[in-house]
């Protein structure tokens, strides 16, 4: 077992738990340029005005300093980002803060109105993370995405994760093939069971489902992301980690390199769960044209960012 796999596991694990994602693929930053994103003046606006650079290569960033990595987990088909997390560390104080966006979120794209989700499969990473810097100010120097089946097989590999489901889940949609189908009360979920958990918002009919619709979602992942923390990063799971370096390297598209890794390990490796904060984008849900969007508060989400993420 050499150090190599060593530092994939530990930190395949770490942003596991920062959206139950793996890292360490050492995947290229791919660079289709797509439409830009343009800016939403009101919420009511129907073109977008200003419309930001693209950016060509990240900034590079000194070790000492805060990063910022986006996490998307995307569906079978790499169309829709059904979690997406913007996670903040700070290595001075070995703190971790944690934004999920609403995957309904409007924003903009060439003046037409398109939910956030939509964007890695119009323009990959690139044009979700120029949406994620329009809505907080902040450009993510480094993105992960794992699809779904890439997720179960890692929840599988570490033996399941124990989570308290709060509502009966039942939903059944056959064009996308998921099908939810959990009781309520706690329970050891597998990687099936899990990927279930963290997709369900609603029923078949309208009494069903969480109050708040994806908020409720959110919550789930964010309930997850606590209970892995909790149970499963213990020295104990050092032995899996083959099976999970075969997994990522299936599975995640990063920028993230070795040299990335290597040089954030002393700290990422220590951090404790209680130093991992959780927070959404706030908004309001409507209903637009017939479309269910989120209309994200942009002012009370940077807001959250200037009071808690470090730059």
């Amino acid at each position: 077992m050499n150090l190599r796999r060593t530092v994939f596991l530990i930190c395949a694990f770490l942003l596991l738990i920062l959206f139950t994602s793996g890292v360490a693929a050492l995947y290229s930053f791919y660079g289709k340029k797509p439409a830009p994103i343009e800016k939403e003046d009101t919420d009511e606006s129907k073109n977008g005005k200003n419309s930001i650079e693209y950016p060509e290569i990240l900034e590079a960033r000194t070790y000492s300093s805060p990063a910022n990595l986006l996490v998307l987990g995307v569906d079978e088909d790499g169309l829709r980002s059904d979690v997406m997390m913007l996670v903040n560390y700070d290595p001075g104080e070995n703190i971790v803060n944690v934004l999920s966006i609403a995957r309904d979120t409007r924003i903009y794209v060439d003046g037409k109105p398109q939910k956030i989700n939509a964007l890695i499969g119009m323009g990959g990473e690139i044009l979700t993370i120029q949406a994620v810097e329009k809505l907080t100010g902040i450009r993510p120097d480094y993105y992960l995405t794992l699809n779904f089946r890439g997720f179960r097989e890692i929840i599988d590999v570490l033996g399941g994760v124990e989570v308290d489901v709060p509502l009966p889940m039942h939903y059944d949609d056959a064009s996308q093939n998921l099908h939810i189908h959990l009781e309520k009360g706690r329970q050891l979920l597998d990687g099936k069971k899990a990927e279930q958990f963290i997709r369900y918002r609603k029923g078949n009919s309208a009494a069903q489902g969480y109050a708040d619709g994806d908020l409720g979602r959110i919550r789930a992942q964010q309930t997850l992301i606590r209970e892995l923390v909790a149970q499963k990063l213990k020295l104990r799971y050092l032995s899996k980690i083959d099976d999970i370096y075969s997994i990522v390297k299936k599975y995640v598209k990063t920028n993230v390199t070795l040299s990335d890794i290597y040089k954030y390990l002393d700290g990422v490796k220590d951090i404790k769960p209680e130093n991992i904060k959780f927070f959404t984008n706030p908004g309001t849900p409507r209903i637009i044209d017939g479309i269910s969007y989120y209309i994200c508060d942009v002012s009370g989400t940077r807001e959250i960012i200037k009071n808690h993420f470090k730059k």
